[in-house]
């Protein structure tokens, strides 16, 4: 809370007359930067929502059956633990009911003839499945967040460019103010 009122007192626009020209610049500045890291949520969030509808798309996949025309191969890994998702060559009917062939994932140990689950896109080829709701909101919470955290990066460090600025200016006058002591002083 002490930090706060700190904060509070060294930013607040008050009558002062200790505060330079600099000071009030450095205020108004750090109050541009906390309104633009607000106004930048909007779009952060417009991002999420569009990563989420375009993940969402299914695109024309759809799920069919194949039927496997070998058994799945087996490859033993050390401590006798079987690897699992071989591809064995299958069979299945495109969304059009044309009949394919191909190499298709299937579970290890299976026999030719087992029907597995396979999606395919509207051009009947195999395809990635769509994403689980789970993860269609992690990605698009993901990616808010990104947008977010880069912009709101990109206005710190653009405040602290302008403070660098100002504690140039700041300095320089000081030097000024020092110079022109030290020259009154002089015999």
């Amino acid at each position: 809370m002490r930090r706060v009122r700190w904060w509070l007192r060294r930013y607040w626009p008050d009558g002062n007359p200790l505060r330079r020209r600099a000071d009030r610049l450095e205020a108004a500045g750090l109050l541009v930067a906390v309104l633009l890291v607000t106004a930048c949520v909007w779009p952060a969030v417009a991002a999420g929502r569009q990563t989420h509808d375009s993940a969402a798309d299914d695109r024309g996949r759809v799920r069919v059956m194949a039927t496997l025309l070998a058994d799945a191969p087996v490859t033993h890994l050390s401590f006798g633990a079987v690897a699992a998702g071989q591809t064995t060559a299958a069979r299945w009917a495109t969304p059009s009911g044309e009949q394919r062939t191909g190499q298709v994932r299937a579970p290890a140990r299976a026999k030719a003839g087992a029907r597995v689950p396979l999606w395919v896109d509207a051009a009947g080829r195999p395809a990635l499945a769509p994403p689980g709701r789970l993860a269609l909101q992690v990605t698009a919470v993901a990616t808010g967040t990104l947008v977010w955290a880069v912009s709101a990066a990109l206005v710190a460090a653009a405040f602290a460019g302008f403070r660098r600025l100002l504690d140039r200016a700041r300095y320089r006058a000081w030097d000024a103010a020092w110079i022109s002591q030290t020259r009154e002083r002089r015999p």
